[in-house]
């Protein structure tokens, strides 16, 4: 039997940086802004990254499989212009265009990785191509238009509160988070996707259709960028083509934050999803002590690197 490698200092550390990361955060501006600890402000904390846990998930998900999609951002935005012009303009029901949001971005989802297994390429160099098509398709919906007058049962997805205290779209988080938790780290579909990512020649040897569980992996990434795209659309009350553009990079520094290897078959979802609410809290924090969007752009670069530092230190045993 294979005694198990105890883990050193810098292995623990390295585990649990973003969670202290996050602690810090929180001491920080607490004691910086009498505003920042309040229950108010905790739940708009919570409320406002739903969107952004989802689809760091989906991020997560497709680099684990040895990918990555840049496309993310406008696959939100197709889906959200879609579902808003389907209900403001053609007054289609609303369980319909939310069903229909959700398969258009599964189906763009798939697109990419289906190219990206025909064309034999980098997955970012297609997902780069794909993303100025998905950016001309949403225009072409919108017609640079921007969707108001929502029906009132959509806005509840994203604004309305089960008990009167908790929020729907987080407890869809939730579900959404425990789920692929469960999936990818518990059944032999996560372990194949690991596998994929990690050694695609090993795992093909091994039996595996690895180009098949790379594309489901864009497929399934698709459908939680499609839901994604329903909670924030909800939560705002409008849609354009704007809506969700850029997010994929935020979707990826949370996961390169969080130890999600670039070259794929590593990452945890718990650490993910702490690095979306580092990133969040430092936001909201610095919103309140009143520094802009420009310096936290700074801080967030200087935490990436630090990270990187941490983790390349540790992998040399340094």
């Amino acid at each position: 039997m294979v005694e198990k490698k105890k883990k050193s200092f810098g292995d623990i550390f390295a585990d649990l940086s973003m969670p202290i990361l996050l602690v810090i955060l929180i001491i920080v501006f607490t004691i910086m802004s009498k505003s920042f600890m309040t229950p108010l402000n905790i739940t708009n904390i919570l409320v406002q990254n739903v969107h952004v846990v989802i689809v760091a998930t989906a991020v997560m998900i497709i680099m684990i499989s040895g990918g990555c999609d840049l496309s993310i951002g406008y696959q939100m935005s197709v889906a959200a212009v879609l579902v808003a012009k389907m209900m403001s303009v053609h007054n289609v029901p609303v369980a319909v265009a939310v069903i229909c949001g959700i398969l258009v971005c599964s189906a763009l989802g798939t697109f990419n990785g289906f190219m990206a297994l025909k064309l034999k390429s980098n997955t970012m160099i297609v997902t780069l191509g794909t993303m100025a098509i998905f950016q001309g398709i949403s225009y072409l919906i919108s017609g640079s238009k921007t969707y108001h007058n929502l029906p009132r049962s959509f806005m509840m997805i994203g604004q309305g509160r089960l008990f009167g205290w908790l929020p729907i779209n987080v407890l869809i988080m939730i579900i959404i988070v425990v789920a692929a938790g469960f999936v990818m780290g518990k059944t032999a579909v996560g372990r194949k996707v690991y596998a994929a990512g990690d050694n695609p020649e090993a795992a093909r040897l091994a039996g595996l259709n690895v180009g098949k569980i790379k594309v489901l992996s864009f497929t399934v990434a698709g459908v939680l960028v499609g839901i994604a795209a329903i909670l924030l659309t909800s939560r705002s009350g409008s849609a354009d083509s704007g809506t969700g553009v850029g997010i994929e990079f935020t979707g990826i520094t949370a996961c390169v934050l969080s130890g999600v290897a670039l070259k794929g078959g590593e990452g945890t979802l718990w650490k993910v999803i702490v690095a979306v609410f580092a990133l969040g809290v430092l936001a909201n924090g610095m919103q309140l002590i009143n520094l802009g969007a420009y310096p936290q752009y700074i801080a967030k670069g200087v935490i990436m690197l630090a990270s990187l530092y941490i983790t390349n230190k540790n992998a040399k045993g340094l």
